[in-house]
Formats: structure tokens, sequence, C-alpha cells
């Protein structure tokens, strides 16, 4: 009796190794899809234009945002993930770590500078070409 449930374990370990690897290899490859989709890199100009049309996400504070720096951190067409600096028109500055999607839309999540709290978000649509 000792023998099928070894067998049975041993068909149960197979499939679920197979399904881990079957899960792992659908992950999208954002760099893969823009090759794919013929998409030209996402350049630091363009995030910033981008930024630049987002209001300032801080409870009480408003108005669009002034001046937007933004450096890409990954060396990938979109330039994953990028990190973007933030002025809106009420100090202190918002820092932002920011993700552009395959569709060249955008989110990140961040903090004013020098202080902590509930994380902000910015998200838009979409990136244009350089």
């Amino acid at each position: 009796m000792k023998r099928p449930a070894l067998i049975v374990g041993l068909v149960i370990a197979v499939g679920v190794t197979g399904t881990v690897i079957a899960l792992k290899s659908r992950e999208a490859n954002t760099q893969f899809v823009a090759q794919q989709q013929g998409l030209l890199p996402v350049s630091a100009a363009t995030l910033q234009r981008l930024i630049l049309t987002t209001s300032d996400p801080r409870p009480g504070f408003g108005g669009r945002a002034r001046h937007a720096h933004c450096q890409a951190l990954g060396a990938s067409a979109l330039g994953n993930p990028w990190r973007c600096l933030v002025n809106y028109p009420h100090s202190p500055r918002v820092r932002y770590l920011v993700s552009v999607s395959a569709n060249r839309s955008i989110h990140g999540s961040g903090q004013p500078e020098g202080a902590s709290g509930v994380p902000l978000s910015v998200s838009g649509c979409c990136v244009g070409a350089p």
C-alpha cells in the first residue's frame, strides 16, 4: 500500500513543479513586449511632461506640478524603474518611484522629502514618444 501513495505523491510533485514553471514563464517581460510592439524608448523629457500634468496628491494641498526631474534607474526600453522629484506649488518636494507599463501608462508611489506617513501615488496615461 505504500507504493501507490508514493506514486501519487510523485505525480503531484511533478504537477506542482510544472505549474510553477508554466506560470513563471507567462509573467510579462516588459522589454520583450516593448520590442514586439515596436515602442520607442521612454525618455526622461517625455515622462517629465506627463508628470507635469499631475495634481498635488497630498491632502489639503492643490495645484499642478510646477517642475519634474526624472531619472531612469533601469536599462530596458521603458527605463523602469524611474526616480522622479516633483515640485508642487507647496513645499516640500515629492520623490516618486515610477514604473512605465508597456501601454505607456505610469504608476508610482512616493513621499514628500523629509516626511513619512501615508504613501502618495501618481498615475497617468500615456508617455509619448521622445
